[in-house]
């Protein structure tokens, strides 16, 4: 396993670039960063953003590199901290999920998902798959997004929760279902009211 402090995600600006295009761009990245880092993890394609997970002790020589394809946004460590409570690590990724982060999303929620019982559990797998479903996404996956998205709202479901520290899970799976009767895939964001909303 990689140490927390040495694995990092670097923003940049989205150029043009669509998920369809996530294994070329991964390979370009790669070549790009070839002796300056460990490893380049992933690549993960948003509307807005792209994200260059890497492992690096050193992360400003890969800032200045990538700054080569488009404007480095930030960058930020991955795993320096983790929210305690359960409504801390909800807020938490309800905030990152609004800022188009749905793995770093997903990594906070499973953080508490292990220890979590009973309905908040099936909600927080939910939550969770709503995450990976995304990812799926940002990887040029349809399918597997719609795969994993509909098991997050069967998840969703079957808790039975109406909501889960502020957030509204029946919008939520409101929101998914819509998404899935859409005949294209679209991302779902979380705004800071906490109210889900497709991406336009």
């Amino acid at each position: 396993m990689v140490s927390p402090s040495r694995r990092h995600i670097a923003f940049l600006r989205n150029w043009g670039i669509g998920p369809d295009q996530h294994d070329d761009l991964l390979g370009e990245v790669r070549e790009l960063l070839r002796g300056l880092c460990e490893q380049v993890i992933d690549a993960r394609v948003g509307p807005d953003k792209i994200e260059v997970d890497f492992v690096a002790s050193d992360p400003e020589p890969v800032r200045s590199r990538l700054s080569a394809l488009s404007d480095v946004l930030q960058v930020v460590g991955v795993g320096e901290s983790s929210p305690g409570s359960l409504d801390e690590a909800v807020r938490e990724a309800t905030r990152l999920i609004g800022e188009g982060r749905y793995w770093e999303a997903h990594e906070v929620l499973e953080g508490v998902w292990r220890s979590a019982e009973g309905r908040e559990k099936v909600a927080l797998n939910g939550l969770i798959l709503f995450a990976a479903a995304h990812v799926k996404l940002q990887r040029g996956d349809e399918a597997g997004y719609r795969r994993v998205l509909r098991r997050a709202l069967r998840a969703l479901e079957a808790s039975g929760l109406e909501e889960l520290a502020g957030l509204n899970l029946r919008q939520l799976a409101s929101a998914i279902s819509g998404a899935l009767e859409s005949s294209e895939a679209r991302y779902i964001r979380i705004d800071r009211d906490r109210r889900p909303s497709p991406e336009t």
